[in-house]
């Protein structure tokens, strides 16, 4: 009876989670939704907020942002700095080589 409790108890927990995440995605997009994205970015800010393995837990750099979107060294900083711009990202602390950015999710 405790295991299956337990059991439970994880999945409702997982579930939550996953509710969680999809009502953020709701959220950013339709705040955002309206912003003259590229394709790219658009793909890039759904890694980030989906999150979790396919994700960037740790935010995304430029060099990981080019490699996702297969995009040269100065188009992913200036898509990065567009999305800042837009208000769609934030910089984490740190700088230099090791920026990272995250979703500038709405409180």
């Amino acid at each position: 009876m405790v295991w299956f409790l337990d059991t439970l108890n994880a999945t409702l927990e997982q579930a939550q989670q996953a509710i969680t995440r999809t009502l953020a995605k709701s959220r950013f997009w339709q705040q955002h939704g309206s912003d003259p994205l590229s394709a790219e970015q658009i793909k890039v800010l759904n890694r980030l907020l989906d999150g979790g393995e396919n994700g960037f837990l740790q935010g995304i750099s430029a060099s990981q942002y080019q490699k996702v979107a297969k995009v040269s060294k100065a188009t992913a900083t200036r898509h990065l700095a567009d999305l800042l711009e837009k208000g769609c990202i934030e910089k984490l602390p740190g700088g230099g080589r090791n920026t990272r950015y995250q979703i500038k999710m709405i409180r």
